[in-house]
Parts: structure tokens; sequence; C-alpha cells
């Protein structure tokens, strides 16, 4: 994958970092809660890019994105997304969401549906009054950034999994490589 250097965009309270790979009609990769746009498989993003310009982000506060500490929702990461739509001079993009941040792009597509050409979700929920959202103290556990990358991976699995597949997974893979 020979992506961009990051770069990033200013928003209101901080900046977003993207990278870009490809050539044709852009399209905007958000990638799961707490991963960064350098986590997706390759082989993903480059079939991806094949055909289409990626934009791929990393939300407020991860990865080269940065935030002001302050409390925000999701409303608030659509309109960061949108702020790089308008920044990178797209009249329209596409947008595809992964997980979690699906959430953020149905908010988009709401919220600015002038920006969204196509929405396109993966392993997501479509939210609302009947979800089935993490309790305040799952949620607690998976906003925790104290510690260690290690710590975190650990803490981050151990929630996720059950105990034996969680330590089964960190022994095997537990070297987080910084790059």
């Amino acid at each position: 994958m020979a992506a961009e250097l990051l770069a990033t965009v200013p928003v209101d309270g901080g900046r977003i970092a993207w990278r870009r790979i490809g050539k044709g009609p852009p399209l905007l990769v958000l990638n799961g809660f707490a991963a960064t746009s350098a986590d997706w498989d390759p082989s993903f993003i480059d079939g991806l890019a094949s055909s289409n310009e990626l934009i791929l982000l990393d939300n407020r506060g991860i990865g080269g994105s940065t935030d002001d500490g302050k409390p925000f929702d999701i409303a608030k990461l659509a309109g960061d997304v949108a702020r790089v739509i308008e920044m990178l001079g797209f009249e329209r993009a596409s947008v595809l969401g992964w997980s979690m941040v699906g959430f953020i792009a149905q908010t988009l597509a709401l919220q600015h549906p002038d920006h969204v050409n196509k929405l396109i979700l993966l392993s997501t929920d479509s939210g609302g009054a009947d979800a089935d959202l993490a309790s305040a103290a799952v949620w607690s556990q998976l906003t925790d950034m104290s510690g260690t990358p290690h710590e975190q991976a650990r803490r981050l699995l151990l929630l996720l999994f059950p105990d034996a597949v969680a330590e089964s997974f960190y022994r095997e893979f537990g070297d987080i490589a910084h790059g």
C-alpha cells in the first residue's frame, strides 16, 4: 500500500489525520473504534484503491489525529468527516464505515446528505432506540487509554473475547509494532 504521508485537516477542537491512496471517485474509509488508518489489511485497501481515490482517516484523538480533551459524541465525529470532505475539495464522496464507526458514517449521511454519494456499512448496527449498545461500565473500559499500548491491547482483548481466546491471541500476536 503506497499511501501518501499523513496529512491533517483542522477541525473544531483538533486536527484530523488522513492518508490518500488510489485514483478514481473519492471513498472515505473510516476504521473501527480506536483503530488508525494504518490498521487496515493492505490487500483490502489495495483492492479498494484499484478503482477509487481512498481517503483513510484517523478519528479524533486516535493515531495522527488530535483533540482538545473535551467530551465529544458521534455527531461531532461525523462533523469532523464532513470537514475533511470539504477541506479536500470533494463535492461528494462515498463513505465506508466499519464497526462502531459505522455510526459515524450513518450520522454523516443523515446530517450532511449533500456530502455523501454512497454509504457502505461493514459489521455495524443501525443504532437508534432499539440498539444494543455497551453499558457504561463496558464503555468506560473501551475508552480507557491509560497504560502502555501493550496494556491497552490486553485490556481490549480481555473485554471483547473469552479469557482463553484473548490470552491465546495475546500470546501469539502480543507484540505491537510501531511504524
